[in-house]
């Protein structure tokens, strides 16, 4: 009787200690955890603090940010300036015999250019060969509230990332928006002799909505393109507060059209091509705050692996170290240690990856190649950075030409029901290639919540 008594306090008291030791685990992750969810940008508890202290600070940070990019416009500023002074000095970008951009050489103009309501700004002294497997990137900018002495100067920063990385598959172009008779800045007229402009809107009437005006932008700018350069298959649309964030963006972007979506979507194969894939959403709309089926998903099935292999791994290595050949290892799931530490990690991971937040572990290792970037249905909200397909870019034009925009009905929201209108997908590339770095809005007249950037 006592030595069974013995027995079961021994028993009791090594369960006691395992609890405790996993316990004292659990609290040092848990605590390391928060110290980098507290630190980290978009981070659980780094939200809640901006959150907490957004309105007494929001001021300052708006104000270092803006002097920041007075900063960062002024360089890009002087770049343009210098490229546009000294193109010799830029052969791949400026032809010497022409004078204008590379990207003239390929451009065509339709026979009945004239009677769209688009404009080019210049026209091309001379067409030199067909695109070959080029990839056309346009940005779509409005003249107004783009001084870079104001820290407007956005669509400038844009350029100087652009040009200064440039690769010659990609042909850039401007889509200016004729919404006002406000005087040019020093920057747009800069910008306007150094790549092809066309000038949307351009017949518009001065009475049209504001919104109306921006889908008509938009859908003018995608026509110009694919019209003018009738080999190109691909038309990155950017609005000019977009910026690449990586110097490596065109490697990028090319791995993602040849590795994944020509795979996924080859051009007129069985498999109709989307409307469009977003390159960007923000953030802060992407995390466990706002989750979507597919983050929740993500989320379980990752803390599923993780412990999976984490804690096999464990076991794998204690008991191989304490179990000899005559008492093998046993990892039968009526083992209630072995159930007990796999439910107790597998909680614990999940909130460590909470804490963390979706877009600081999910893109973190997403980013290493871009065969490791998720492509899946696009959530509602925002579209600084699309790419389109000549496939498909006609239903849309017919979509867009159909409907009227509105104050409570502005264009990203048309392209949010155009799934639910039309037989076309969109999709979502993730980890975001670029960032939305326009403080402000131009549309609203008005500068936006800093923390809202990412």
């Amino acid at each position: 009787m006592g030595l069974f008594r013995l027995k079961s306090r021994q028993t009791l008291f090594r369960q006691i200690t395992f609890i405790r030791f996993h316990f004292y685990i659990a609290c040092f992750i848990l605590f390391i955890t928060c110290v980098i969810s507290y630190r980290q940008p978009s981070g659980l508890l780094f939200n809640f603090k901006d959150f907490i202290f957004e309105y007494s600070s929001s001021g300052s940070v708006r104000e270092n940010l803006i002097n920041q990019q007075k900063q960062e416009q002024k360089i890009a500023y002087e770049w343009l300036e210098n490229l546009f002074k000294n193109p010799q000095n830029y052969p791949h970008l400026i032809s010497n015999q022409t004078h204008q951009s590379h990207v003239y050489d390929y451009l065509q103009l339709a026979d009945n250019y004239l009677s769209f309501s688009y404009t080019l700004l210049d026209q091309p002294k001379q067409f030199v060969s067909q695109s070959n497997d080029h990839i056309v990137i346009s940005i779509l900018y409005s003249k107004q509230n783009s001084d870079h002495r104001e820290g407007k100067f956005y669509i400038g920063q844009v350029l100087y990332h652009l040009l200064k990385n440039h690769q010659s598959r990609f042909l850039i172009t401007l889509c200016e928006n004729n919404n006002t008779n406000e005087q040019t800045s020093d920057g747009i007229e800069l910008i306007r002799h150094l790549l092809p402009v066309f000038i949307v809107n351009s017949k518009s009437e001065s009475l049209i909505d504001t919104y109306e005006r921006e889908k008509q932008a938009h859908l003018q700018c995608i026509l110009a393109n694919f019209q003018s350069f009738p080999n190109v298959n691909y038309l990155l649309l950017l609005q000019d507060d977009a910026e690449p964030i990586s110097q490596h963006f065109y490697y990028q972007l090319s791995s993602l059209i040849d590795s994944r979506i020509k795979q996924q979507w080859p051009a007129h194969g069985h498999r109709k091509q989307p409307a469009f894939i977003k390159l960007y959403h923000p953030r802060w709309l992407i995390g466990y705050l706002n989750p979507s089926f597919y983050v929740i998903s993500q989320l379980f099935a990752m803390s599923f692996s993780i412990t999976f292999f984490g804690f096999s791994f464990y076991r794998i290595l204690t008991q191989a170290r304490i179990f000899n050949k005559n008492n093998p290892p046993k990892f039968s799931l009526k083992n209630h240690k072995f159930l007990f530490g796999f439910v107790f990690y597998f909680f614990l991971i999940t909130l460590v990856l909470i804490l963390l937040d979706h877009s600081n572990v999910s893109w973190t290792w997403r980013s290493l190649h871009p065969s490791f970037y998720s492509i899946y249905p696009a959530p509602s909200c925002c579209i600084p950075a699309v790419l389109f397909f000549r496939e498909t870019y006609m239903d849309i034009i017919d979509y867009l030409s159909n409907i009227q925009c509105h104050k409570n009905y502005a264009i990203d929201t048309a392209f949010d029901d155009l799934p639910k209108r039309t037989r076309l997908q969109t999709y979502l590339v993730e980890p975001n290639l670029l960032h939305h770095i326009g403080l402000y809005s131009r549309l609203r007249q008005k500068y936006i919540d800093a923390y809202l950037l990412d």
